[in-house]
């Protein structure tokens, strides 16, 4: 894989974890994004740990906001 590839595929990946974001929990775009780009879960999934990269979007969604809800409670 070029590495033009693996950045195109990384950012269809954040784009559908992001996308799910919304749509499972009925935020914004915006909010979603910015939910996701500050997780822990975006840095390991971009270090690419525990192979989180392979998991479905929904799933990785519903990470990024349970790291949320335990960060803020």
């Amino acid at each position: 894989m070029t590495d033009e590839t693996g950045v195109v595929l990384r950012g269809e990946k954040n784009a559908g974890i992001i996308r799910s974001l919304s749509d499972l929990y009925g935020i914004g775009i915006e909010e979603s994004a910015d939910l996701y780009y500050n997780s822990d879960t975006f840095t390991l999934i971009e270090d690419k740990v525990a192979d989180l990269h392979c998991r479905s979007d929904k799933y990785l969604a519903t990470l990024v906001m349970d790291e949320y809800k335990d960060k803020t409670l």
